[in-house]
């Protein structure tokens, strides 16, 4: 189980991470090409030859005298073909053709290998000319016969004979273009395998829900894709209002008893789409028949009375330093029935000595009476403590992580930081989930809140 379960965390990072593998095989096979563009062809010119003992073996002869015989023939051959490969007959070699090349140059174009198992001698030119890899060929043998035979001052014990001459090469031996092609492919799906899972080790983000919940302890209450607008006051069936509904529903089976009236949403930084799913889960819940109150309790960048086109020069922090005299005379009507809110007032130097006021506290117990349930818009969690002075009094915390921009430390700092407050989080969404994708791997499923549901009500 544990192996498949590799494999198959193997195939989604390759998967998640393609564009670094198509990356790495492209840039393999450029390779590949170029070599094959760029690089000389190679063409090679052989010869053989047979070295042998000239006397003949009488018929008389031992068959030990007579193994004995082929075993210095051989050894012969391999002495032989050393001498192929030195300097003094390359240099024979030139003086011979008149050749403007170093004798170093020229060796490196020589090869002479005994064929295993036999008395041959292959002798191998390498050339970018294929007459002129011929030509050297068939010079370099004859003109290596001529200085064996001073050598051994025409001993009659050793024969030397030619029993292939070079011809001219059809096709080059290099580049190998298809095996290059191959080999570059194969070079290039490493290189991309590599990227990915480099970036997969870089990319500290969160990705998945489960992850997240294996991280943090806490259950996931549901997924929303990425949505092209903020507020979705029309009851349609698309992905998006289906997710609010979702995250609704099991909000609502965590809610069984009424002990939740106040719930704080926020987000561990800011841009990770807190705001939103706060107007959402707010518009989703006046839908259900909810008397609904949105508070927007980010004194800092408010954002509750832009979004809802409604004035934002009274509101949260009148109510807090006296400018007004209840909540009631701050109260705005939606478009949603059922739906109020309370926009967060001019910004305030001190927001968080407001938020920890006694009037704050007040307030809370007031709207707890007057409404099903507030939902309370507050700052991110990281950096400033508004959130959690906020979190001490409200009754429950929903914490939003944005897919692929939420870092895995920061979900766990605001974890942290809220439960150090005595907090109570219900749970957590993961924002800006992209769908439709082919793989299924990060498509959005419209029943995500499911397994949500199913833990709680264990």
């Amino acid at each position: 189980m544990e192996e498949q379960l590799d494999l198959f965390q193997l195939a989604r990072i390759l998967i998640k991470r393609k564009i670094a593998v198509i990356v790495g095989i492209l840039i393999g096979l450029i390779i590949a090409v170029s070599i094959n563009i760029y690089i000389k062809p190679q063409y090679e010119a052989s010869t053989q030859m047979l070295f042998s003992q000239g006397q003949e073996a009488s018929q008389n002869q031992p068959i030990q005298e007579s193994y004995q015989a082929v075993l210095l023939s051989e050894r012969l051959a391999q002495t032989f073909s050393q001498i192929i490969s030195s300097r003094t007959l390359a240099e024979r070699v030139i003086d011979r053709l008149k050749l403007r090349i170093a004798p170093e140059d020229l060796e490196k174009k020589v090869s002479a290998d005994p064929v295993k198992d036999t008395q041959l001698i292959k002798l191998t030119i390498t050339d970018t000319s294929p007459t002129r890899a011929r030509m050297l060929a068939n010079v370099y043998t004859y003109e290596f016969i001529s200085m064996t035979e001073k050598a051994v001052h025409h001993s009659p014990l050793v024969n030397i004979s030619i029993i292939e001459k070079a011809a001219v090469p059809s096709k080059p031996v290099q580049p190998k273009p298809v095996l290059n092609l191959i080999l570059g492919l194969c070079m290039g799906f490493m290189l991309g395998f590599g990227f990915a899972f480099l970036l997969e080790m870089l990319d500290t983000t969160i990705k998945e829900t489960e992850e997240v919940e294996k991280l943090i302890g806490i259950t996931s209450l549901g997924n929303v894709p990425k949505i092209s607008k903020p507020l979705l006051l029309d009851n349609d069936n698309d992905r998006s209002s289906e997710s609010f509904r979702s995250i609704r529903t099991n909000l609502q089976y965590l809610n069984f008893d009424q002990s939740i009236k106040t719930l704080i949403v926020t987000s561990p930084n800011m841009g990770e789409g807190k705001t939103t799913t706060a107007l959402n889960l707010a518009v989703v819940f006046a839908q259900a028949g909810t008397k609904v109150l949105l508070v927007d309790c980010d004194l800092r960048r408010p954002m509750v009375g832009k979004l809802f086109n409604r004035d934002q020069s009274k509101g949260l922090s009148n109510i807090l330093v006296g400018a007004a005299a209840d909540a009631g005379s701050t109260l705005l009507s939606t478009d949603e029935e059922g739906l109020h809110i309370i926009t967060s007032g001019p910004i305030p130097p001190n927001p968080a000595d407001l938020l920890n006021s006694g009037r704050m506290d007040s307030l809370l117990a007031d709207l707890k009476d007057q409404f099903d349930l507030v939902i309370l818009d507050c700052p991110p969690v990281l950096g400033i403590s508004d959130t959690l002075i906020l979190a001490s009094k409200a009754d429950a915390v929903l914490a939003v992580a944005s897919f692929g921009k939420t870092k895995k430390t920061d979900i766990v700092g605001t974890r942290d930081a809220l439960g150090k407050v005595g907090a109570r989080i219900v749970g957590f969404i993961m924002n800006g989930i992209p769908y439709d994708k082919r793989s299924g791997y990060y498509s959005y499923r419209s029943y995500a809140g499911h397994q949500a549901v199913s833990d709680v009500t264990r």
